[in-house]
């Protein structure tokens, strides 16, 4: 029997739902809320990957609306900037203008995967931006192929984010490869005593070293906003200690140069969630990351290809790194 089930007979709050799914893992996607993926079960575990906001429903909305106000949580993605402001002349909205899009949606099977394409023009910036979701059988990971073209007649600089929300708790760990955090100075959070670049996990505050891959419980009221830099790999990793589950995304680093993080633990609209960003660029000013030359150009009809992976493995308290398989290792469980 094929373990291989797609649906597009559901919705959620309105919107129509694609439903990816085989014996470990359900995914729900979103075309008209920006395409996102709304959620990724584990289902040997019945355990609920990403964060959705318990106040907030996924809805449609217009193209500069206020990001912060309206999430609602999954994986969405940003481009081509994070805050709004100007970029080529024109005004860009809050948390670029992908997620606030009505994506073009298309359901396939073969013989083993199933998926769907997915495609969206940016109206600003004339980017054609298309995904491709795969989920194959007797798999707990997926792939995403991604493509982004640029139509405009001039070259064009951007930032691409992936902007996957974890449903967290103080049972849960983070771990990314070797590299250099640095934190932002216009958002200090909690880590405002820390010096403005260390090397991840331990950031000294004061006379206290803090292990930022142990996440706080919520009543810490933690908020934990840095840049992570120089990384010796290209993956970053949540693990839930309490039931040995583990979640990696694989990215290019070539592509992928950053992996920010954000995490609010009760800090932040007393929300507890952490979002793993791989990121082309940083900082999230526009201007300020083209003056550092950290960000990506493509010139008039150039594309930029590349895959992520999404891979879970049971059995674990740490990550220590995955390979191009999906093969995820164990890690320091200091």
């Amino acid at each position: 029997m094929n373990e291989l089930r797609l649906s597009t007979a559901w919705t959620l709050h309105g919107l129509r739902a694609i439903v990816l799914e085989n014996r470990f893992l359900q995914l729900v996607i979103l075309p008209q809320a920006g395409g996102k993926i709304w959620q990724i079960t584990y289902k040997p575990l019945d355990a609920p990957l990403l964060w959705n906001n318990p106040r907030i429903v996924p809805a449609r909305h217009t193209i500069h609306a206020h990001y912060d106000d309206l999430w609602s949580g999954g994986w969405d993605e940003l481009f081509p900037n994070d805050e709004a402001g100007l970029l080529q002349g024109e005004f860009l909205p809050d948390h670029g203008e992908l997620w606030t899009g009505d994506w073009h949606a298309e359901p396939f099977e073969d013989s083993d995967s199933i998926g769907v394409r997915l495609r969206f023009t940016t109206p600003i910036s004339c980017f054609l931006v298309e995904r491709t979701i795969r989920l194959r059988a007797g798999s707990g990971r997926f792939e995403i192929d991604y493509r982004f073209t640029n139509q405009n007649s001039e070259v064009y600089p951007f930032l691409w984010k992936l902007h996957p929300a974890f449903a967290v708790s103080a049972q849960h760990r983070i771990d990314f490869p070797q590299m250099t955090a640095v934190r932002e100075p216009g958002f200090p959070g909690t880590l405002g005593e820390a010096p403005l670049s260390f090397a991840w996990p331990h950031a000294q505050l004061g006379a206290s070293s803090l292990d930022l891959r142990n996440v706080p419980d919520a009543s810490s009221r933690a908020v934990h906003f840095f840049y992570g830099t120089e990384m010796a790999a290209g993956w970053c990793a949540m693990t839930n200690r309490a039931n040995g589950l583990a979640t990696v995304l694989r990215f290019d680093p070539e592509v992928f140069s950053s992996c920010w993080l954000f995490a609010s633990h009760g800090g932040w609209r007393n929300l507890n969630v952490a979002v793993l960003e791989p990121a082309t660029g940083y900082p999230f000013q526009t201007q300020a990351m083209i003056d550092a030359e950290r960000a990506r150009w493509l010139a008039p009809g150039e594309s930029l290809e590349t895959s992520v992976l999404f891979a879970t493995a049971e059995g674990l308290k740490s990550v220590g790194g995955i390979d191009a398989s999906g093969q995820i290792y164990p890690g320091d469980e200091s």
